[in-house]
This record gives structure tokens, sequence and C-alpha cells, in this order.
């Protein structure tokens, strides 16, 4: 597996590169990285969840899913915890980083490329969980006010749409059209790529040297790419899901900052300097931790 891994994130850092290429030549500008993140965000990768969850009811896979999404529950615990007491109240940046990784952009492709397209539907029960943390504890985090928080804004995510029209697709009896499928199908192919490319392009746009000397990227990186990767470890040996299972928590839980992190920041007039710091540094040095941490829990667990 971990062959494998380091296999598909060699491809993923060659996808990444052509969106380099492509902001460096001019193809690519801050306005078409924006339209692309929004061609992912409503179009891709809730076709990627609704083709994860349109499959034939099993109750067993089911009872698995309702046991991915309370161990992710506590997983982001553990992640609020570590961030709050190791980067400071004052770090809302840095613990937005920490508690928020990258499932769509980067741990939806790794799972697909190392275990398949099925091991995709655990993600998704991740994503309801996670779309609301995300537009609850993360707006306030990076706002600092409550007020910021939207119940409208949680409900029409286009990813917690994608997983309602899933699951009505997986527990009803009945399978799309085929031209719908198929277009379902072809749409979710984009995911993969689109990511990498926005990532790429983002890198491309980035002043390494003004993100490199801030001292702060240091501790926030290591505490998402290594810390709570291995204080997930033994929370996840709890879990009673087979092994496959309990790896994509662990591929999730070890990927990279969410890119939301630079967007956020702006938005709510944080550190964007910062933000963008964490979102490309942690994706970057993901690639060398990600084949060490899962090369571990793959012994453990």
């Amino acid at each position: 597996m971990v062959l494998i891994l380091i296999k598909q994130i060699l491809v993923m850092l060659a996808m990444m590169s052509v969106g380099v290429v492509l902001y460096k030549i001019g193809q690519i500008d801050e306005k078409g990285v924006a339209q692309l993140s929004n061609l992912a965000l409503y179009v891709a990768t809730p076709c990627v969840v609704i083709q994860a969850l349109a499959i034939e009811f099993d109750s067993e896979r089911l009872l698995t899913g309702g046991w991915v999404m309370l161990f992710f529950l506590v997983i982001f615990a553990v992640s609020v915890v570590i961030a709050r007491v190791l980067c400071g109240r004052a770090d809302r940046v840095g613990q937005f980083a920490v508690v928020f990784s990258n499932s769509g952009f980067v741990g939806i492709p790794l799972i697909q490329g190392i275990l398949g397209d099925e091991y995709v539907f655990y993600v998704t029960m991740t994503m309801v969980a996670g779309t609301i943390t995300f537009w609850t504890y993360g707006v306030y985090l990076m706002s600092g006010d409550k007020g910021e928080v939207s119940v409208k804004k949680i409900l029409t995510n286009p990813n917690l749409i994608a997983v309602v029209i899933g699951m009505f697709l997986f527990f009803a009896p009945i399978e799309m059209p085929y031209v719908l499928q198929r277009t379902v199908a072809g749409m979710a192919n984009m995911n993969t790529g689109l990511g990498m490319v926005i990532l790429g392009a983002t890198l491309g746009a980035s002043n390494i040297g003004l993100m490199v000397t801030d001292t702060r990227l240091y501790k926030a990186i290591a505490l998402r790419l290594v810390a709570v990767p291995l204080a997930c470890i033994p929370i996840l040996m709890l879990m009673p899901v087979p092994f496959e299972v309990r790896m994509v928590m662990m591929i999730i839980a070890a990927a990279p900052a969410a890119s939301a992190t630079s967007m956020l920041a702006l938005k709510y007039g944080a550190d964007y300097s910062y933000g963008t710091g964490l979102a490309i540094g942690t994706t970057i040095v993901s690639m060398l931790t990600m084949p060490i941490v899962l090369a571990l829990a793959m012994q453990i667990l």
C-alpha cells in the first residue's frame, strides 16, 4: 500500500506542476483559479459524493459509515484540543489549519488511487459532520464572531446537498438513468485533475520567500501533518471496522490543511499570507510525511 501511495503522490505532484506552469506562463490568473475552484466545489466534488453513494443499499456498509462519522467527530475534538493548546488562542489561522484537512482535493484522490472508488463512500460520511463543523466552529474560529455562523450556509452547502441526494439514491430501490449516471461520472472524474491544477496554480502565485520566514508556519505544519494523525492512531484502534476503513480515516487525518484556510483568512481579515502559506506548505510537506505516517499506521492498525 505504501508503494501505491508514493506512486499516487507522484502523480498528484505531476498534476500540480501543470498548474504551476499554467500560472507562470499566464494561461491561468487569480480569477481563473477562483473559477476553477468554484467548478470543483460546486460540480466535481459533489458528483464524486453522489457517485459514491448511488450504490445498492447495504446495511453493513451503512453501519460502518455510522462508526466513521462518530469517530470523525472524536478525531475532530482531539484536533481542536491540540490546535488550541499548542498553537495558542491568538493564532486563529494556525488552529484552523491544524483542525481542518483537505479531504476533498487531496484525500479523495488518494483514497480512490490506493483503496478504490468504493471507499469514497466513507469519506462522504465525514463530509456530513465536516460540513457542519466547518461552517460553525471553523467560521467562528476564523472570524471570532458567533454572528458569522450561518445555518443557511450549512444547509445550502453543495457537498451536503450531494450527500442528501446520494443517500436518497442509496436507500431508494432505483437507479439513476443512464444519461444522468454517465454525466455524474464524467463530472466526478474531473475532481482529481482540477484539485491538483488549482493547488499548483495557487503555489505558482504564492510568495514562497515571504511565507517561509514566518516561524509560526513550521509549528502548524508539524501539528497538522504529524501530531494530529499520530494522535488519531490509538483512537482508530478502537474502531470496530475493517482495516481499509481505518486507513480511509488515517488518510483524511494525515492530509494537508484545507485550501479554505487562505480563503477564509482573506474573507474575515485574518493573516491571508500566513493562511496561504499553511495551505501550500502543508500540501508540499505532506508528500513526504504521508507515506511515513501511513506506513506506521499500517503496522499498528
